[in-house]
């Protein structure tokens, strides 16, 4: 059983004892006598009206009747009669004017009737009851030493039974006793000398001194509790004008609490504080401050705060709760336990939790002050929340803006750039300027190869060359297309999942310790993908690493990103349709071949790279024997099948570098960049055989044909170093390759030292 049950126990065991001692004073009196102390009684009521109490003590009117009361009747039954009745009057007249009825007023009404009791029978058992007036008034210093000391002890014991460590202030509670004192001597005086002739009237008369003392005592005392409640909203403002000037003058949400920690300081005695938060702000999320030995966790404070009924629509109010109730102790040993919502119309903050223990604290003006605290607190973080929110957003909208401008300049760049690599460079330094990424890579995919070509970069200077000719293979990333990683259209794939590829795909194949990476931190070895797509068919990927901030990207910076990335198509879209026209420009009009156009214009470039890089390149001239005798013997049709199915097969067996082209007529030229003489030898002797073994399937003649070819062979730079002189050379090499019979392949270089070869 805690101290509460217990002196709800003792206050109830005080009052039933009260009471069985009034029946037995009752029942042991005269109707006379009875009559007697009821109409003192009732002057106890009337005293007891104009009682004034402060804190531990009061000025006790009553004193003057009762006292008397106990000198006159010598009865201490008597006494308990007449204070318990009219203390018990009072009682009533309390419960009925406040519509409220309380233990307690009958504790009081009892433990002031024993008090009075057990002082009355101290002097009975100290004064004769026969003795002369002076004696009986010395003896009346013996009442006012025994009240005092019953008094205090009941006090003692309350303040035992509320736990109350805050300690008696016996000066005050001796300076009212001493006016008490001073009070009641000289009206028992009058009592005593006038009861003899007048009886009972004498209390009457002896208590007109006391109405017209009560009455300016208790307006002095108005008046002086007027002073104190002006002092103390003097303060109380004084208080409020400062944490107005610092608490909204507060730039972060740490600070502001911080200053509500130091206005509390000095309102009351902190012996232990928390602020438990749950906003969103990162900075602010959880316990903030504390003082104390322990502390709740802000699971604990939300469990109570739904119980408790808090709503954002509410005003805060205070939670009071005794030692032995508190809801979340922060401290050990015996405290007053505060807790206030710190929230606003709007948005709930958290709870102060204050443990003080000083009971000045649960005045009504204190609490108020408190609560007016928290509230201007609740309003600066409320107002912080949304400066922040609007330098946010303010942020956002430039950023946004940014980029917008960054898209605007790539697309208008884009326009009539048909170069990829120069388009997707471009493309490459926009992401790492408006997305926010050091490290920017564009790869294109070879359908033929099933694998990925790097093509542009930002980021990668140094070790570009070598991450250029490294290939990927199509599986190391499209591994990655699955939802596990996806964000938006694109693929986040963490450093975890990267460890398990073989791939040098992510240039940095070290492993580093994750150590003590945040939720939101990015790893170095992260990458971030995003795919580059004309409706399902797959044209490559972007990949983006190192962002600025060190922070996984948000689905809005993907998603700009994907603009990028969309770009990006479109810029490789158009450079393969300018690519297409620009073909079907430069292709025969009977063959899938090359034209004389288209060929001459290669050659020379081809010719003019392998200048600056000093590699050798093959041409070679080829003609078809006796097509003539063809066209002549079955017809032009026929013979323009043979020049299709020939071409068909040279572009079939030609490498994706080589050049197939129609000179003219049954002429054709292949050119063989980066190829020494003894390569572009053996590469014609190749199509030579692969010709002359073939059938073609000729639906004209409803049969098939064969036939051979004659090919001249000429090597830049020894056969000539510009298109003209390779041409003549190559074609002179295919003269002397007709000459001797045909169905060969003659080589230039030997030309000059008059040898053939077959």
């Amino acid at each position: 059983m805690n101290r509460a049950s217990l002196f709800r126990t003792w206050k109830t065991g005080i009052v039933l004892l009260a009471a069985l001692l009034l029946v037995w004073a009752v029942a042991t009196r005269t109707l006379a006598e009875t009559q007697t102390v009821l109409f003192v009684a009732a002057l106890v009521f009337v005293a007891m009206l104009l009682r004034i109490e402060t804190g531990d003590a009061a000025i006790g009117f009553e004193a003057g009747v009762v006292f008397g009361a106990v000198v006159i009747f010598h009865s201490p039954a008597a006494a308990l009669v007449a204070v318990f009745v009219g203390a018990g009057l009072h009682a009533l007249w309390y419960g009925t004017t406040h519509k409220q009825w309380r233990i307690d007023e009958a504790y009081n009404a009892a433990q002031l009737a024993l008090s009075y009791s057990v002082v009355a029978l101290l002097y009975s058992l100290a004064v004769a009851h026969d003795a002369a007036p002076p004696a009986k008034m010395a003896g009346f210093t013996l009442l006012l030493v025994g009240y005092l000391v019953a008094h205090l002890t009941f006090v003692s014991i309350r303040r035992w039974f509320e736990e109350d460590a805050s300690p008696l202030d016996f000066r005050r509670v001796l300076t009212l006793q001493g006016k008490t004192l001073l009070l009641a001597t000289p009206i028992v005086a009058i009592e005593v000398m006038l009861y003899p002739r007048w009886g009972i009237a004498s209390f009457a008369i002896a208590f007109l001194p006391v109405l017209i003392v009560a009455y300016a005592m208790r307006n002095e005392a108005e008046a002086a509790q007027q002073n104190v409640e002006l002092l103390r909203r003097n303060k109380d403002l004084a208080i409020l004008t400062e944490s107005s000037t610092q608490i909204l003058s507060a730039e972060t949400d740490h600070e502001t609490l911080r200053r509500l920690m130091s206005l509390l300081s000095k309102l009351a005695k902190m012996k232990a504080c928390a602020v438990v938060t749950w906003e969103s702000n990162p900075d602010v999320a959880g316990t903030v401050y504390r003082f104390g030995e322990c502390l709740p966790t802000d699971q604990d404070v939300l469990r109570w705060v739904d119980s408790a009924g808090f709503a954002q629509s509410a005003p805060s109010r205070a939670f009071v709760f005794q030692s032995d109730m508190r809801k979340f102790p922060l401290s050990s040993g015996r405290a007053i336990q505060v807790l206030i919502g710190i929230q606003t119309p709007e948005v709930i903050y958290g709870v102060l939790i204050f443990e003080t223990e000083d009971l000045s604290i649960l005045k009504a003006g204190s609490l108020n002050l408190l609560t007016l605290l928290v509230n201007q607190t609740a309003l600066s973080l409320q107002d912080q929340l949304l400066r922040r929110e609007m330098r946010e957003k303010t942020i956002q909208l430039e950023s946004h803006a940014a980029t917008m401008s960054t898209i605007l300049d790539v697309s208008n760049s884009l326009i009539g750039q048909f170069d990829v690599d120069a388009a997707l460079t471009r493309i490459a330094h926009a992401i790492r300027k408006a997305v926010g990424f050091e490290q920017v890579v564009f790869a294109v995919y070879d359908a033929t190869r099933e694998e990925f070509v790097r093509r542009a970069h930002t980021g990668l200077d140094d070790v570009w060359e070598d991450v250029r000719r490294k290939r990927v293979a199509a599986d190391e990333i499209t591994t990655f297309f699955n939802p596990e990683f996806r964000v938006s259209n694109s693929y986040f794939v963490s450093h975890t999942a990267i460890r398990r590829t073989e791939s040098d795909l992510f240039v940095r194949p070290e492993d580093a310790d994750d150590g003590f990476l945040k939720p939101d931190e990015w790893h170095e070895n992260d990458l971030l993908i995003a795919p580059l797509m004309s409706g399902d068919q797959l044209l490559g990927y972007v990949s983006v690493r190192e962002p600025h901030d060190r922070r996984i990207p948000s689905v809005e910076k993907v998603q700009t990103l994907e603009i990028f990335a969309t770009q990006a198509v479109t810029a490789m879209q158009s450079a393969r349709q300018y690519e297409e026209i620009k073909r079907l420009t430069f292709i025969d009009a009977l063959t899938p071949a090359y034209n004389h156009r288209f060929f001459q214009e290669a050659l020379t470039k081809e010719l003019h790279r392998h200048a600056r890089t000093g590699h050798e390149l093959g041409l070679a001239m080829l003609d078809i024997d006796n097509f003539k005798r063809i066209n002549d013997t079955f017809g032009h049709p026929v013979g323009d099948e043979i020049l299709k199915g020939l071409v068909e097969e040279l572009m079939r067996n030609a490498r994706d570098t080589d050049v197939v082209a129609r000179y003219g007529g049954e002429e054709f030229a292949i050119i063989f960049p980066d190829t020494p003489a003894a390569s572009a030898r053996d590469a014609a002797n190749r199509f030579r055989e692969l010709v002359e073994r073939r059938e073609f399937p000729l639906a004209q003649i409803g049969r098939t044909l064969q036939i051979t070819v004659s090919i001249g062979v000429a090597v830049f730079p020894r056969d000539g170093a510009t298109a003209a002189d390779l041409i003549a050379r190559a074609d002179a090499a295919l003269y002397i390759a007709k000459k001797q019979g045909k169905n060969r392949v003659s080589m230039a270089t030997r030309l000059a030292d008059s040898e053939v070869v077959v």
